[in-house]
């Protein structure tokens, strides 16, 4: 078969099984007499041959500057909270100093439970012993 679905007269073909006929349940139950001949069977019965050889299509990776959905998702979202943070979506003033006040109490907590971790995480520091030099005691 073609890329189209219309078969072709190749004698030696060794793929002609028939095993990648379209299946379609309707045929099995109803017959071919159930369907009207449409463009679909009419493109099947008859020798169709495109008149290309190489369609002018490329993959996204082959084309430069080729459209990118994620990329645009993400300008339209950083564009939604720069948007969002210069514009004051009709609050009071008020709103804003307060909303600020809190952004940087909560970075202030955070980095209070921050600092905890790591001093916890830190060795106690040791006493280095006393520099010997020839069984001289030197305190620095």
């Amino acid at each position: 078969m073609r890329g189209n679905g219309a078969p072709y007269d190749d004698p030696g073909d060794p793929y002609a099984d028939h095993a990648d006929d379209d299946f379609d349940l309707l045929d099995d139950l109803g017959g071919e007499s159930a369907h009207s001949a449409n463009a679909r069977r009419r493109a099947q019965q008859r020798n169709y041959r495109p008149r290309y050889d190489k369609p002018n299509r490329r993959p996204a990776a082959e084309r430069e500057g080729a459209f990118n959905a994620l990329l645009w998702l993400l300008d339209g979202a950083t564009g939604l909270v720069e948007e969002l943070r210069h514009n004051d979506l009709g609050l009071p003033e008020d709103f804003w100093v307060h909303a600020d006040a809190a952004r940087k109490e909560s970075l202030m907590a955070m980095r209070a439970i921050l600092d905890e971790w790591i001093d916890e995480e830190a060795p106690p520091p040791q006493e280095a012993p006393p520099k010997r030099r020839g069984g001289i005691d030197i305190d620095f």
